[in-house]
């Protein structure tokens, strides 16, 4: 009873921090991904301090905002909520006067913050931190849900029956003869992690539906055929 279901994150921490109860110090315990750990990124002095001064205090943020094509730009922003996504830590917030949507705002690109003391920061109407990390919004999704079906096999059968994609996850036994072992049904959240995961799953998984997906996943895997098949490519002299 003292373990809440499926939630051993939340449970890890509590051992790690409440006084009463069982406690384990970092000695003992460590929480690490199961993915690649890449090296945490750099952020400009300062612009951490800021960013949890204004979301703690309830200030708008004025940041200098370096985008993708490397351009800087200055701009006022309401923190909502901060979300650490691997190696990057990422500010939930509105944009100048705008009421939707809530953007994404990576800290590392921010070049220059300074909380506005004078300036209460507005409230996104709905905002619900769990919610938009269940709706995709935390790996940059629309909010949009797929109905997943997939056949898998090896490894990756045995690692989706103990820990499913979604609590309401189907599956069932492939039939007899069958180059798979289960078939996984799952409504799931439109995302590049997704994307990711299932092209880093290999041939331990076929995506059955939706068409366009395994249509992506396709055309994504053949071009990953084709540069090791590529007989022009550098080759290792022995």
């Amino acid at each position: 009873e003292y373990v809440p279901l499926r939630q051993l994150d939340r449970f890890w921490q509590r051992v790690l921090t409440e006084v009463e109860g069982p406690v384990l110090d970092r000695t003992r315990l460590r929480i690490v991904p199961d993915t690649l750990r890449l090296q945490p990124v750099e952020l400009h002095p300062k612009v951490l301090s800021a960013v949890i001064e204004a979301l703690a205090q309830g200030h708008a943020l004025d940041i200098t905002y370096r985008n993708a094509e490397d351009l800087c730009a200055p701009v006022r922003i309401h923190p909502q909520a901060l979300l650490q996504r691997g190696p990057i830590p990422y500010l939930f917030a509105l944009k100048n006067d705008e009421d939707a949507p809530v953007r994404l705002y990576a800290l590392h690109r921010m070049v220059r913050a300074e909380a506005a003391s004078d300036t209460p920061a507005r409230a996104a109407a709905g905002f619900d931190l769990d919610q938009a990390i269940a709706r995709g919004q935390a790996d940059f999704g629309q909010g949009e849900l797929i109905d997943l079906e997939l056949r898998v096999r090896g490894y990756l059968a045995t690692v989706l029956a103990a820990c499913p994609l979604v609590p309401r996850q189907c599956f069932e036994d492939e039939p007899e003869g069958s180059a798979f072992d289960l078939r996984v049904s799952a409504r799931v959240p439109s995302t590049g992690q997704l994307l990711r995961w299932l092209l880093g799953a290999g041939d331990n998984l076929e995506v059955v539906s939706p068409p366009d997906l395994r249509h992506v996943v396709a055309v994504q895997a053949g071009k990953m055929a084709s540069i090791y098949s590529d007989q022009s490519g550098e080759r290792d002299v022995v």
